[in-house]
């Protein structure tokens, strides 16, 4: 069922119990890392006071859990001083994250330690019931690899499950062969899932055309995090633009400068924050720096959450040129906080991006770039905060869709209970 979500009307009964297995989430060592899915659940919990959480973690992105081929001294350290006491964190009354520590290895030997990652997420499911009494529903964040634990445990328990998809590109160089063509083995979760949510209409076509049925359900962002400053640009300010991603090709960091560099000596005065790290971060700073940008381009490196917002808050527009985007949640970032945007035509962002909040122009274009944010920055006036927050309330904040995924819960448990 491709488009946007829509079920008959009925009021959802609580309470339930939802078992996330996220295929990423933050960690010490990673603490920007799918930082959307914690924020989301928390709106969930705090809405939904009788839906139980859980979120199973094995070490995802915990490097004392991540052992590399190439670094064989490390790993037999990080085995020798492995943490295997499960851990339960309670975040609030109904949302906790369960622990146990499980190595993930190269695909090529053991297929990545899958048996016994599988084995953690069953023991997390258990600590689970046992807080909180039986699941109802197994939500997994992408199929790879949570959509094939959450296939397993679904079927172990006889409980559904579904699959947001979040991939971009889709479908991911793992989980294809040599003719980019799902596997079997990463086809079946999406076969028997119940259903697959995809985050952007154009992912949904992107799933259709694998044969893989979906419903839409964008993400979210809390309109209590994100929210405009109350601070107003004043006359004859530095134009500000903002913008945020992880530091690589895919982004379209490079194509950003160029674009800077043609607008060098453009009138208003015009700066530009870049947020992010990643493996081209000392290749684009050493190409801003061939290009002659060292006092329009400032480099944020990695930064915090509450550091993000206050750059979305603070500056004037946001943009970024990405090649690909499933979604681009830091699109309705900048949203939320009223500000204007630049994208690409590369996907998610042409669902996103009305003539009331910003503009679109093609991928790999600097002089189409360099001409919008031109435009964007001499027409600022043209745009209305308040209506730019009201457009980000109606689609994608946590009161417009929080209902919708709570009612396709619901759908879900409701359907399997009535199967024979």
């Amino acid at each position: 069922m491709q488009g946007l979500f829509c079920l008959p009307s009925f009021r959802a009964e609580l309470p339930m119990n939802i078992f996330v297995i996220p295929s990423w989430y933050p960690s010490e060592d990673y603490p920007i890392s799918g930082n959307f899915i914690p924020e989301q659940l928390w709106a969930l919990s705090r809405s939904y006071p009788d839906l139980n959480i859980g979120v199973s973690l094995w070490g995802q992105k915990d490097k004392a859990c991540l052992l590399w081929a190439n670094e064989p001294l490390q790993s037999i350290a990080k085995i020798i001083r492995a943490a295997r006491t499960p851990v339960t964190i309670k975040k609030a009354n109904n949302f906790r994250e369960y622990v146990k520590p499980a190595f993930t290895w190269s695909r090529k030997i053991l297929n990545g330690n899958k048996r016994n990652i599988l084995r953690a997420n069953l023991y997390n499911l258990r600590a689970f019931e046992r807080d909180y009494g039986p699941v109802d529903l197994i939500h997994a964040h992408c199929e790879d690899p949570a959509g094939y634990f959450a296939m397993k445990l679904a079927h172990r328990v006889q409980k559904p499950y579904c699959i947001t998809e979040h991939m971009g590109p889709f479908p991911s160089c793992y989980t294809t062969n040599k003719h980019g063509k799902l596997t079997d083995e990463h086809l079946l979760p999406y076969t028997l899932a119940s259903p697959n949510i995809a985050v952007s209409p154009f992912l949904s076509a992107e799933m259709e055309r694998h044969n893989i049925r979906t419903v839409v359900v964008p993400n979210f962002i809390d309109e209590n995090i994100f929210k405009p400053h109350s601070k107003s640009r004043q006359p004859g300010q530095t134009f500000t633009f903002f913008t945020l991603a992880d530091i690589r090709t895919l982004k379209g960091i490079d194509h950003l400068l160029y674009a800077i560099k043609l607008l060098a000596d453009d009138v208003p005065a015009m700066a530009f924050r870049i947020g992010g790290d990643g493996p081209q971060l000392k290749q684009y700073k050493a190409l801003a720096l061939q290009l002659g940008l060292t006092e329009k381009v400032t480099w944020l490196g990695e930064i915090s959450r509450e550091k993000a917002v206050e750059e979305f808050q603070n500056c004037d527009a946001f943009v970024l040129p990405s090649l690909y985007e499933s979604m681009g949640i830091v699109y309705i970032e900048a949203l939320a906080c009223g500000k204007p945007i630049i994208a690409t035509r590369c996907g998610g962002p042409e669902s996103t991006v009305t003539l009331q909040n910003g503009l679109l122009v093609a991928k790999n274009n600097p002089e189409e770039l360099a001409q919008a944010i031109r435009q964007l920055a001499l027409n600022y006036n043209s745009y209305d905060s308040k209506v730019i927050r009201q457009d980000f309330l109606n689609r994608f904040s946590a009161t417009a869709v929080l209902p919708r995924l709570v009612e396709l819960y619901q759908h879900i448990i409701e359907n399997h209970k009535a199967k024979p």
